[in-house]
């Protein structure tokens, strides 16, 4: 009797599976951007190492997490003020770069600076801000981290080192942005 080989179909069902299987979430590893990078896109980068303090948050509801809650996520750390109209400008590409980014190792934190809880509250349901937004009441927060200006937005990568600053606005829905931040939060 001859030995039969595995058939073509055989051969072709092995092809998809393994299409299949490559093309589920099979992107590579995430990848930190470099200095050359971050600049090119408005980022201020950081020399390694740059360790954020452990500070603890407080959110509208009275929550209390602190930031090494968020340790495994790339997080950004927004400072802002309602009476700031560059922070005003950029909320909106702000809650469009949280959209896109649902899902992988991301977390957007806002801390608002010196303001009542009840203007903040306003401001959050007039521009629809979906992402976290804590209190920096006395703007402790705002000092040991080292913010001088607002807005400031800071990258913190999965460790809790400070990556890059932006000091100033940021259209956070630019294309480029959002591409490498979904290659590095993957």
């Amino acid at each position: 009797m001859e030995k039969l080989g595995p058939s073509p179909l055989i051969g072709l069902l092995l092809v998809g599976i393994a299409a299949v299987l490559l093309s589920a979430g099979c992107d590579g590893p995430a990848v930190r951007p470099d200095a050359e990078t971050l600049q090119s896109l408005g980022f201020r980068p950081l020399p390694d190492g740059s360790a954020v303090p452990d500070i603890e948050l407080t959110s509208l509801h009275g929550d209390t997490p602190s930031l090494s809650d968020y340790r495994g996520s790339v997080l950004l750390l927004n400072f802002w003020a309602t009476w700031c109209p560059p922070c005003r400008a950029e909320i909106p590409s702000m809650n469009i770069l949280d959209a896109e980014l649902q899902g992988g190792d991301f977390e957007l934190i806002a801390v608002n600076v010196q303001e009542p809880r009840e203007l903040v509250e306003g401001f959050i349901d007039e521009f629809d801000v979906r992402f976290p937004v804590f209190l920096d009441e006395d703007a402790a927060i705002a000092r040991t981290i080292g913010v001088t200006g607002l807005p400031t937005s800071i990258i913190v990568d999965r460790d809790g080192n400070a990556v890059a600053v932006v000091s100033g606005a940021l259209e956070w829905n630019d294309e480029a942005v959002v591409a490498m931040m979904k290659d590095w939060t993957r």
